[in-house]
């Protein structure tokens, strides 16, 4: 019991998952504060992470995942006590993150219809642009089901 109190948020009531406009103040707040991240991200992609070449398919998917977790790392400010727990911090940013990762590679396919003279492996600026954008939208999507789940019973007692 004592663990509990100093483990948990105290200024979390039970009733905030479950409230629409929460939700909703948190996806207003979490979107743009992650297409920064995501932008931060792509910088870091550009120094760390090398690029690919033509059919390089697992340095196009870690660019991409730097993507997709640096804008979940961004929503995280919006998110962070979503669960009740600080585990549930780092749940609901590595599931946020797949989100942004799934995000960014639909947004990848997409983008790439509509962007003329893609090279399929390299993002250039444009479809960056829509790579950030989807990761933005999938992190903040997914950790917004994840933030409405944790009110049912399924997470109560993780």
């Amino acid at each position: 019991m004592e663990q509990q109190k100093l483990f948990g948020y105290k200024y979390k009531s039970d009733g905030v998952n479950s409230s629409i406009g929460i939700l909703i103040v948190r996806l207003l707040v979490g979107t743009p504060i992650s297409l920064v991240a995501g932008f931060v991200g792509n910088i870091f992609n550009g120094i760390i992470v090398p690029s690919p070449t033509a059919g390089d398919e697992l340095a196009f998917l870690a660019r991409v995942a730097v993507l997709g977790y640096a804008a979940s790392a961004g929503g995280m400010i919006a998110w962070f006590n979503a669960l009740e727990y600080k585990t549930g911090t780092f749940f609901i940013w590595f599931i946020a993150g797949i989100g942004g990762l799934t995000g960014a590679t639909i947004a990848y396919f997409i983008g790439s219809v509509y962007i003329e003279h893609v090279d399929v492996y390299i993002l250039n600026q444009q479809l960056t642009q829509v790579v950030i954008m989807g990761a933005a939208i999938g992190s903040n999507v997914v950790a917004s089901i994840v933030a409405v789940l944790s009110t049912r019973a399924i997470f109560r007692d993780m």
